[in-house]
């Protein structure tokens, strides 16, 4: 090593001059080791670009020239093909291009030649709004991979409703993936403004469909929705009526407003004409007429719609077999919990007037909870407002009952079985609701109690129960609505009671009892499956299907203490999962599904807070 580099204690101390102060002031990054250093001079990148553009521009040591339409530039190979990957494959391969001292450029102008020979030198591009689809086209076609990336980080700050599909497709065309996500997911989260623009009307099929899916499309109400999609259809209609039915397909027809899907959606001449969509139709008339007992991906609001499919925990009993008064809704994908209007006739402020609802029967239709019978209130029948978050009576019933359970079908509501205090029962009555009356069906086959029913299509179906105090049937009875007649179907895997059961997608799911198991029914098929085991008993639990999963709420184990969790069944997933712990254990409760706005939820919230 030189003495002028070696340190010493011995050395005398430099001479001062300005050289000298310069190299004093330089810094010696890292040491190798008691006698080395290693010198990185940051500056040089910097310096090196600055001269190796003045050659280029006093064409000094440059070694090829580009041809752009009328204009010459000069131009070093080694800088060009270290800059951009288009460069380095015609000038460090086997191609006439190597060897060329003229080599002329197509598909770009002189402008942009110039702009990106200039980024080459010096590292800057100017970009604005005017010239960065020509800037990136341009970066892409030579493969400048950092211009592009400004390109995109610019483009992804431009985002408005009006440009956004337009950027989209220039994200799509060169492999821009970062900013095609960050794209797409600014329209599902402005879709309602998105769609007042043409540009919509250029979505990719593929596109188009991936957004309707999302729960989190950015929309007030389904018609803006579906006004959307026929809007895209009609504008290329030969091309993209084949199509149709796929995209309606992923419209929540069933949260569509009655009156509107009647005059706007089966009045459409080219719906009428399209026999994929009338499955789609089927379904959303059979929703409005029925309320909630149909249940699928259609079904389920969107998080921006102001409204939230909740499913409603109602009364019970406690592990010291106490009363629960109270309503609770359990919001899933907001993870929230409210209570709201208490059981009717339960807050008053004499004790010995209050109702005690026990075992009682509850369902869901027309978005609005029907409660009947119980051991104490035999007669009587109310129905739950969510709007007004108010209990409202109905017409009572002709025979009073308790353990018995509810169903819709035809448009009307359906009371089954139960037991009056000295026998089981085998009469069903039906409620209409335009006239507040009820009326008598046909009875059950077999008369049971605590059983479970779901209805599927225009049948109900009564699974298992008790034909008496002791033993459990496994029974299927189906009642066909319009025929008014009962038949048995294939039984249950296991003779059953203290179940619940419920429709969700093209099954009928049922637990509780002394299953230890979750089971469905396929009433297209009439097969039993097995679904999951639970690990314990389960019995006199909910069951609910809500926001395209099931929640199996409280019940009672083999050791007939209350359970408090709720578990979740993810079909999509296949699995079971313990979703939360509710304030305390409860069984013999009612379990079912609303459709509440979100604003009266945090309206109701407000006033239970008070």
């Amino acid at each position: 090593m030189s003495d002028s580099v070696e340190k010493s204690s011995d050395s005398p101390a430099p001479m001062e001059s300005p050289g000298a102060a310069g190299l004093l002031n330089i810094s010696l990054q890292e040491r190798l080791d008691d006698e080395s250093v290693i010198f990185n001079d940051s500056s040089l990148s910097e310096q090196l670009q600055a001269e190796l553009q003045g050659l280029r521009l006093d064409d000094c040591l440059t070694d090829v020239v580009l041809s752009v339409q009328d204009e010459k530039f000069s131009c070093h190979r080694a800088v060009l093909a270290a800059t951009s990957l288009y460069f380095r494959a015609m000038f460090c391969t086997d191609l006439r291009e190597r060897y060329e001292q003229c080599v002329n450029i197509q598909g770009i102008d002189a402008e942009d030649m110039r702009m990106l020979l200039d980024y080459t030198y010096t590292s800057k591009v100017h970009i604005s709004k005017d010239n960065v689809q020509k800037t990136l086209e341009a970066a892409s076609l030579f493969q400048f991979p950092r211009v592009m990336e400004a390109c995109a980080c610019f483009l992804a700050k431009s985002l408005h409703p009006e440009n956004c599909v337009g950027i989209l497709r220039l994200a799509d065309t060169h492999t821009l993936v970062a900013l095609k996500a960050r794209v797409q997911e600014y329209i599902v989260q402005n879709f309602g403004d998105v769609v007042k623009y043409d540009e919509m009307l250029e979505l990719p099929l593929d596109v188009l469909v991936e957004m309707l899916r999302r729960d989190e499309l950015a929309v007030n109400d389904e018609e803006c929705v579906y006004e959307a999609v026929m809007r895209w259809v009609k504008v290329r209609h030969v091309e993209r009526l084949p199509s149709l039915a796929t995209v309606l397909s992923h419209v929540r027809l069933p949260l569509l407003e009655p009156c509107y899907f009647l005059e706007k959606v089966e009045s459409d001449h080219m719906i009428r004409s399209c026999t994929e969509v009338f499955p789609l139709l089927q379904e959303a008339r059979a929703y409005h007429l029925s309320g909630s007992e149909v249940i699928s991906e259609r079904t389920k609001p969107r998080l921006h719609q102001y409204q939230s499919e909740v499913f409603v925990i109602i009364g019970g009993c406690t592990k010291d077999e106490k009363f629960v008064s109270e309503v609770t809704c359990l919001d899933p994908l907001r993870r929230s919990r409210l209570e709201v209007s208490k059981l009717p006739g339960t807050d008053t402020e004499s004790e010995s007037e209050a109702k005690k609802w026990v075992e009682f029967a509850c369902i869901t239709f027309r978005n609005e909870v029907y409660l009947s019978g119980g051991k104490e209130t035999q007669h009587d029948v109310w129905k739950y407002n969510a709007s007004l978050n108010k209990w409202i009576q109905v017409e009572y019933l002709t025979t009073g009952r308790w353990r018995h359970k509810m169903a819709v079908a035809g448009g009307k509501v359906y009371v089954m079985g139960g037991f009056d205090g000295v026998q089981r029962l085998s009469s069903v009555e039906a409620y209409d609701p335009f006239h507040n009356s009820w009326s008598e069906a046909a009875p059950l086959l077999v008369a049971v109690s605590s059983f479970s029913a779901a209805s599927y299509g225009n049948c109900i179906y009564v699974i298992g129960g008790g034909p008496n105090g002791k033993l459990a049937t496994n029974s299927l009875q189906c009642f066909e609505a319009v025929m008014n007649k009962w038949t048995l179907k294939s039984p249950m895997p296991i003779e059953a009671k203290c179940t619940n059961a419920v429709t969700f997608r093209d099954s009928i799911y049922i637990v509780g009892g002394a299953m230890k198991a979750l089971f469905s029914y396929s009433p297209d098929t009439d097969v039993w499956t097995l679904v999951t085991q639970l690990g314990g008993e389960r019995a006199s639990c909910g069951l609910s299907a809500c926001c395209n999963k099931l929640f199996i709420t409280g019940g009672r184990d083999d050791k007939n203490s209350v359970i408090a969790t709720v578990l979740c069944w993810d079909p999509d997933k296949n699995t079971l999962t313990e979703e939360c712990v509710l304030p305390r254990g409860v069984s013999h409760h009612g379990s079912v599904t609303l459709r509440k706005s979100y604003t009266h939820i945090r309206r109701i919230a407000a006033t239970h807070t008070e």
